[in-house]
């Protein structure tokens, strides 16, 4: 059986850009890995027209932000793009500079790539 997998973008506190592969899990999207990716090769792979909606959890073994280390991500309410972060609950978007209250990992959330 094929696995249903995808890249979504994300931008590290550091301003670093990285991709996350996602795995389809029953009807939720698990964080399995993440590597450092160039703008340029993110535009080429089209990794910035993909958006996702749904649960996103985290595999025991996601190794986080290849720049800082961070496991957990929060996607800004403002341009809907996804960050990492590691701890507290108020986050600054490496994107657009809004900044909010995280939420709690398992909510359902839309996700969109692209933007830079």
């Amino acid at each position: 059986m094929r696995k249903e997998a995808n890249i979504i973008l994300a931008k590290c506190k550091k301003d670093q850009l990285y991709g996350i592969r996602i795995e389809k899990r029953d009807n939720d999207w698990v964080r399995t890995w993440a590597f450092a990716l160039k703008e340029e090769m993110a535009q080429k792979e089209g990794f910035d027209k993909t958006n996702f909606t749904g649960n996103f959890y985290t595999d025991e073994e996601y190794p986080g932000c290849p720049y800082c280390g961070a496991k957990k991500c929060f996607v800004c309410g403002k341009c809907g793009k996804v960050n990492c972060y590691e701890s507290g609950s108020r986050v600054i978007c490496g994107w657009c500079g809004a900044s909010g209250k995280a939420s709690n990992d398992g909510e359902s959330i839309d996700v969109s790539g692209g933007g830079f």
